[in-house]
């Protein structure tokens, strides 16, 4: 019954990213259009799927388990950006596709693929998890990861502390304080966030979709060092996490599935974002986004069926 489970969920996100790959293949969507899809999922429906599943009932438990999650992510990172400059070295990569190594083994697509999939997996109260390390994940990303971006070609470092307020950040921010003062949004408000919310997991998929229809599949066999990135990515990062883990606790309740899980998450699209701002190597960050997208819906089964889902 499990493993069933787990790939009922997934079998019916993979449905999901079907129509994206037919409308790509039938140039029914161009590109442009497709920003503004992007947009609609970053900007609306995706904060107001984090500010639903925050409104949730205010407990001093899950004030302290948001404060374990927040703990454990940190050591997580500080692992991760040890182990990732001596492994992307070891591979003889340039000194540019270090840092963008870096940044990609750091920060995962937890946001516009882990929240669907947890949803999917878990159910609603896992997003509320799934938020605080999107939160975590966004501080570091508009410090750390933007630091490691511009180091990547030569650029002066400076932090764009205004980026932090993204609108998904807001969401965030918004459905924590909420929480926090036990405010319960009225019922016309808040059935309205709940409708849009929820409109978050089958626009993502389809966006999914659609990029994976423009993908040129010969050109991800030629360069080794995506494959490593991907692999890495989805298996060592994880496994990673699940070490870590496993030194104070053996049975993994919600909160320490949702942890392992958001790190088995593929390479966050921020780092093709980053890549093309900062005028870097985008076409080695594009194709390992798009190869690491693709595999997870073989590595993440497999993740949560260890983990028992």
């Amino acid at each position: 019954m499990l493993i069933q489970s787990i790939f009922q969920s997934l079998a019916m996100l993979f449905l999901l990213v079907l129509p994206g790959i037919f409308f790509r293949k039938k140039q029914w969507m161009t590109e442009n259009q497709s920003q503004g899809v992007n947009s609609i999922i970053i900007n609306l429906t995706w904060p107001c799927l984090v500010i639903d599943a925050m409104q949730m009932k205010y407990s001093v438990q899950i004030v302290k388990d948001s404060g374990y999650i927040f703990l454990v992510c940190m050591a997580v990172f500080v692992l991760l950006f040890a182990f990732s400059f001596p492994l992307a070295k070891g591979l003889k990569m340039t000194k540019q596709r270090q840092y963008l190594t870096t940044f990609m083994l750091l920060f995962g697509n937890t946001g516009f693929i882990g929240i669907p999939v947890m949803k999917a997996l878990y159910g609603g109260e896992a997003v509320f998890y799934v938020a605080i390390v999107e939160l975590i994940n966004d501080i570091l990303i508009f410090t750390v990861g933007i630091l490691l971006i511009q180091m990547s070609v030569g650029a002066d470092l400076h932090m764009q502390w205004r980026q932090l307020l993204s609108p998904g950040m807001i969401g965030v921010l918004l459905g924590l304080f909420c929480f926090l003062a036990k405010i319960t949004l009225p019922p016309v408000i808040g059935d309205a966030v709940k409708i849009m919310g929820n409109a978050t997991t089958p626009l993502t998929m389809f966006m999914i979709g659609f990029q994976l229809g423009g993908i040129c599949w010969k050109d991800l066999w030629k360069d080794r060092h995506i494959y490593a990135v991907a692999v890495v990515k989805l298996l060592a990062v994880p496994a990673i996490t699940i070490l870590l883990l496993c030194l104070w606790t053996r049975e993994f309740s919600l909160l320490e599935k949702v942890v392992v899980m958001s790190f088995a998450m593929p390479v966050g699209s921020v780092s093709a974002i980053f890549s093309k701002e900062y005028k870097s190597d985008e076409t080695f960050v594009v194709k390992a986004v798009m190869l690491s997208t693709v595999l997870c819906f073989l590595t993440i089964p497999f993740f949560a069926f260890f983990l028992g889902k």
